[in-house]
């Protein structure tokens, strides 16, 4: 397992967000022009124009929004994110730091920024292993609410030597469980929150995981949060179904299919959601049975 010291700062993962992102809005405004413009060629210069006639429409205010402020947050933000990891991982390499670690099956090798300083050891010479979640506070329009902002991993090894290092891991639960795996066979292993306090969720799944062995299935919180996710995203799409309903026989007259993308997408979301609960439902019975529950 290779993991690589890389702050939230300096963390890919925002720069896969904005491009999830801006991939989606322009996927979307293309998708747009295509079906809903009224141009009958459709090219670089009449997306231009369309846009433009769209701005100069006095009738939807949304289009201001849609075709400057979203881009300009997108794609601002993605530039903003790729210059900072850049400036980010310049500094660090400008320095004696620990560049990564590799936990391999019967050893653990530490990589610095000058590669004459890098050594392995093995599990047993590793005093302790503390792994740190820095937490912060996050909004939104129904409150306050704790999330993971990046892990940190301690490390005393040979003559109480210590190195540090930190990662926001794309899958951060699937990160921990590896952790805690390769953290059965040092010495002693201990967690802990930091910053903002605990993610309860996170530590139900940390602490199932390091007594039992077995990875846990949904919390109780987080199972609540699918079924409720459930009901709104099939109202939601019901909703948009019906109130389409009229226009039904005119889009199939026209052969457009376009309005009906997004009821499709929420009923096809709510699915999904149903799918996981149900699989869920699954591993819980079959864990159960498995240690005689």
């Amino acid at each position: 397992m290779h993991i690589n010291n890389v702050s939230a700062k300096t963390s890919i993962k925002f720069i896969l967000i904005f491009i999830l992102f801006a991939g989606l809005y322009t996927a979307g405004t293309i998708l747009a022009y295509v079906y809903l413009s009224g141009y009958a060629e459709k090219s670089i210069s009449g997306f231009f124009s369309w846009a433009i006639a769209s701005l100069n429409s006095q009738e939807h205010i949304e289009d201001t929004l849609l075709l400057i402020a979203l881009p300009v947050i997108f794609y601002t933000g993605l530039i903003i994110t790729v210059v900072q990891r850049y400036l980010g991982l310049k500094k660090l390499a400008s320095s004696l730091n620990l560049k990564s670690v590799d936990l391999l099956p019967d050893r653990v090798k530490f990589n610095f920024n000058r590669p004459q300083y890098n050594f392995t050891c093995g599990y047993g010479d590793i005093k302790n292993l503390e792994m740190v979640l820095h937490t912060v506070v996050g909004h939104n329009k129904y409150g306050s609410y704790i999330v993971l902002n990046e892990i940190e991993l301690n490390f005393t090894v040979l003559k109480d030597k210590k190195l540090s290092l930190k990662n926001t891991p794309l899958k951060t639960v699937n990160f921990i469980y590896k952790i805690i795996d390769y953290s059965r066979m040092v010495n002693n292993f201990s967690y802990k929150f930091n910053g903002a306090g605990v993610h309860i969720e996170l530590k139900e799944k940390i602490d199932d995981y390091l007594q039992k062995g077995v990875k846990p299935v949904l919390t109780n919180t987080e199972e609540t949060k699918f079924k409720w996710m459930s009901i709104v995203f099939f109202l939601m799409g019901f909703c948009l179904f019906i109130g389409l309903k009229g226009e039904l026989n005119y889009c199939i007259q026209e052969g457009l299919w376009f309005p009906f993308i997004f009821p499709a997408i929420f009923i096809g979301i709510s699915f999904i959601v149903d799918l996981i609960l149900i699989i869920d439902k699954i591993k819980e019975k079959s864990f159960r049975g498995y240690n005689g529950r």
